[in-house]
C-alpha cells in the first residue's frame, strides 16, 4: 500500500491576517526554500495548497520548483487546509471570497519578501486562484510581485455547465443560496475528475488521487466526522465563479503589466481555450506567454503531463 505519509516532508510556517484578528495563515515550503527566487503558490476554489504538495514523489510541485532552483511557497487561503478559523459554523454566509483572499496572499507575499530581503516574488495562480492573484497584481500588489503565472485561468466567459452547477434549482438566473462551506470526499473527487479523462486514458495514478485527498483529510481536525471522511472547503469563491461564468469581468487585464504566463491543458473545461485566448490578448504585459498542453485535464499538475507543466512554468519564472 502507497505510503503517503513518507513524502509528506514540507515545512510548515505561519503568519498573521492583517484582516481579520486572530487568524493565523498557513504556508507550505520545500527543501531549499530561502535560497532561490521566491514564488508563491495559491490555489483554487477546492484543494488547499495541498495540491501544489501532493505527498508523492511525481508530482510534488514545491519539490520540482525548489529542484529547479526556486524558493517555493503555497498559501492556504482562509478556510482552506489548515488555515482554518476557530469559529467556522456552516450556517453562516459563503466564506472567503475575493477580497479576502485578495488580502490574505497580500500577507503571505509581504512575509515571503521579508525574508528574501525585499525581494519581489513571482506568483503561481491555479484556477479560481488566478483571479484572485491577478487582482493582486494590479491592486496592493503593484511592484511586489516579480511575474504572475495564471495556471487553468478563469476569467469572464459564459460557461454554461458551471453555471448549472450554481445556479438556484428554482431559478438558473439567480446563484443558489450556499452555507459557509461544503465537503469534499474521495468519491467526489474521483467524480469530478473521471469526467474530464478521455475514455482508456491513462493519465492519473490512483495512488496520486488517493495522496491528495488522504492529505487533505488530514489537514481537516473534523474530516472524520462524515462516512465516508470529507474536507470542509468554503463557498465564497462560488460567489466569485457565478460573475465569472456569466462573462462578467472581475478586473481590466490592460493593467497587468508585469510578465505573464498563462498556460493550461488541452482537455479543461473550467478554464477554456477561448476565455484564455481572450484574456491573453487584452494583457498589458510587453513580455507575455501563453502555453497549452496536450493530455491534460483542469488537475495536470497532477497527471502524467506534470513535470512538462512544471518544466515551462519554472522556465518562464526562471527567465524574467
Amino acid at each position: 500500500m502507497f505510503d503517503w505519509r513518507s513524502y509528506d516532508t514540507s515545512d510548515t510556517r505561519w503568519i498573521s491576517s492583517a484582516l481579520t484578528s486572530g487568524l493565523r495563515l498557513h504556508l507550505r515550503t520545500r527543501a531549499q526554500s530561502g535560497q532561490g527566487n521566491p514564488v508563491l503558490f495559491v490555489h483554487g476554489a477546492t484543494f488547499s495548497s495541498r495540491l501544489f504538495d501532493i505527498p508523492h514523489p511525481d508530482v510534488n510541485w514545491l519539490q520540482s520548483a525548489a529542484n529547479a532552483g526556486l524558493s517555493p511557497y503555497a498559501l492556504d487561503i482562509r478556510g482552506y487546509g489548515r488555515s482554518k478559523p476557530e469559529s467556522f459554523p456552516l450556517d453562516a454566509a459563503p466564506y472567503a471570497q475575493a477580497k479576502e483572499a485578495i488580502a490574505d496572499i497580500g500577507d503571505a507575499v509581504n512575509w515571503i519578501s521579508a525574508r528574501h530581503g525585499g525581494q519581489p516574488v513571482a506568483l503561481v495562480g491555479w484556477s479560481w486562484g488566478s483571479m484572485t492573484t491577478a487582482q493582486y497584481v494590479i491592486n496592493s500588489g503593484t511592484g511586489k510581485v516579480a511575474s504572475l503565472v495564471l495556471y487553468a485561468p478563469i476569467f469572464a466567459q459564459r460557461n454554461t455547465e458551471w453555471l448549472k452547477d450554481l445556479a438556484d434549482p428554482a431559478d438558473p438566473e439567480r446563484l443558489n443560496d450556499f452555507k459557509a462551506y461544503r465537503r469534499i470526499d474521495l468519491p467526489s473527487t474521483r467524480l469530478r475528475w473521471n469526467a474530464q479523462l478521455p475514455d482508456e486514458a491513462d493519465w492519473r495514478q490512483e495512488t496520486v488521487l488517493q495522496a491528495l485527498v488522504a492529505a487533505s483529510l488530514a489537514d481537516d481536525p473534523q474530516s472524520d466526522d462524515t462516512h465516508p471522511p470529507s474536507f470542509r472547503v468554503p463557498n465564497g469563491t462560488f460567489i466569485d465563479l457565478w460573475e465569472a461564468f456569466n462573462a462578467r469581468e472581475p478586473y481590466d487585464p490592460t493593467h497587468l503589466t508585469c510578465p505573464v504566463m498563462l498556460v493550461r491543458g488541452t482537455q479543461d473545461p473550467t478554464s477554456t481555450r477561448s476565455d484564455a485566448l481572450a484574456l491573453f490578448d487584452r494583457l498589458g504585459a510587453k513580455q507575455r506567454q501563453y502555453v497549452e498542453i496536450a493530455n491534460g485535464t483542469h488537475f495536470i499538475n497532477a497527471e502524467a503531463q506534470a513535470s512538462l507543466l512544471f518544466n515551462v512554468v519554472h522556465q518562464f519564472l526562471n527567465s524574467v
